[in-house]
């Protein structure tokens, strides 16, 4: 019998807001090849566009920006989006890394969100 896995919901990942319309921001993501579900951790790029944070990458595109607040399907264009860029609590075992990323990378990165207002916490 197939299972259904429910998709992961606003409140899986946003604990506290501190205020409607000011935590959370509209804006545009960069084009993706694959959807993408609430609680990517995201980097800025200079042109104000936001993406999934790339360790490996150059800065900005190694420093963490914001949280996706909304599912989005993959796009070969830029597409609007909602983020969770300041004033919130997130659950810190909702958010979503590369593949790959180290403790480190992660102690850092929920250090340049908490710099930002976004303090991440175990939600369970």
């Amino acid at each position: 019998m197939p299972t259904y896995t429910e998709p992961k919901h606003l409140g899986d990942v946003l604990l506290v807001e501190v205020k409607a319309g000011w935590t959370k921001q509209n804006g545009l993501l960069s084009t993706t090849a694959v959807a993408l579900a609430i609680g990517v951790v995201l980097a800025q790029k200079a042109d104000g566009e936001f993406t999934p944070i790339d360790f490996a990458g150059a800065a900005p595109l190694n420093k963490a920006a914001a949280v996706l607040a909304t599912n989005v399907d993959e796009s070969a264009t830029a597409q609007k989006a909602v983020f969770i860029k300041r004033g919130a609590t997130v659950a810190k075992n909702e958010l979503i890394w590369p593949e790959g990323t180290t403790d480190e990378q992660i102690k850092t990165a929920l250090a340049e969100l908490e710099a930002l207002g976004i303090v991440a916490q175990n939600a369970h």
